[in-house]
């Protein structure tokens, strides 16, 4: 395998010129660095990154904090984010928080400590006080002071859904998710937006029939069964708007458990982008947020910390994605 040295020789220049063209530091002519980038390609040279760790002080790697990477749209938007972080020469490490706070501190540790480079926080635990907001962290769906974040336009997704129902001629409303959280708590994320949205949209449009079904925050994965216990006293109920797809999906099966019709007796909408759902056998409709973009806006930040320019949170665009559930 071709070392520093090989590259050096090949190209006819000193070995400092070969690694300041590698690390892409201190200035190197136009015409040598080419000529250098060239011989690099020729030989299949692979940089040490260990020892380019040493000397640059940087990892190269990019913790991605996560509750739960099995989650559909999650799994997603990490696949998105390691592509588009990649090309920038960045790596990413997955770290599963599982909801519990000691595992995400001891991530937020490794960023303290030079052991990542970067972090992209996604929580719905109440870390501000473990946050050294000096340092490259980045937020998704949640507002920390002084952090920088990316959502999707949450907000205008519940505006759609609402918009949505009303042309389908809904008359009594549910809105189902994990987000219903006051402005004073400790825990405030963007997500709690869709549910505003909605029902904010509604109340302006005089829609007094809306029913908000909580459940504890962060609450995934929660089945038909709890669904149907929360919703069955509520059978005049014909346009539900649920915090994602998952809920969404349990929603349906749950009013089947109650001898309703989707979307014949009650329309149902979802958030997240009706990706394939499994054995549900109908595509939901839903509010889409599109990974791509929330993964470009994230490597956008990321590189804007070491490049020194300016740093700016992101809103990104949603849309309706019509499906067989309206």
């Amino acid at each position: 395998m071709a070392n520093i040295k090989d590259i050096a020789k090949q190209a006819g220049v000193g070995i400092g010129t070969v690694s300041r063209v590698i690390n892409n530091s201190g200035y190197v002519k136009k015409e040598t660095r080419e000529k250098v980038e060239k011989v690099v390609k020729e030989m299949k040279y692979l940089p040490n990154e260990i020892a380019r760790s040493m000397t640059s002080q940087r990892n190269n790697i990019v913790a991605f904090i996560l509750p739960n990477s099995t989650h559909l749209f999650f799994g997603e938007l990490l696949y998105h984010v390691e592509e588009e972080l990649f090309k920038s020469g960045y790596k990413v490490m997955l770290c599963n928080s599982s909801e519990k706070i000691e595992k995400e501190i001891v991530y937020l540790d490794m960023l303290k400590n030079n052991r990542v480079d970067a972090v992209i926080l996604l929580t719905n635990n109440d870390v501000e006080q473990y946050l050294d907001k000096n340092l490259p962290i980045l937020s998704f769906d949640r507002r920390f002071k002084d952090i920088p974040f990316v959502s999707s336009d949450n907000y205008q997704g519940g505006i759609i859904a609402a918009k949505k129902l009303i042309e389908k001629g809904c008359k009594n409303f549910m809105f189902i998710g994990d987000d219903a959280q006051g402005d004073n708590t400790p825990v405030w994320t963007e997500v709690t937006k869709r549910r505003k949205g909605f029902i904010e949209y509604l109340d302006a449009q005089k829609h007094a029939n809306v029913v908000n079904i909580e459940y504890p925050l962060g609450d995934y994965f929660i089945g038909a069964d709890e669904i149907y216990e929360m919703i069955k006293g509520y059978p005049n109920v014909d346009g539900i708007f649920t915090v994602s797809d998952a809920v969404a999906y349990s929603a349906i099966q749950a009013l089947a458990k109650m001898g309703k019709r989707v979307p014949q007796d009650v329309k149902v909408i979802g958030f997240d982008g009706g990706r394939s759902f499994l054995n549900l056998g109908e595509k939901i409709t839903s509010i889409s947020q599109s990974p791509e973009l929330i993964a470009k806006a994230m490597s956008e930040i990321i590189i804007n910390y070491y490049t020194k320019q300016k740093i700016e949170s992101k809103v990104i665009p949603v849309s309706l994605s019509e499906g067989e559930t309206i």
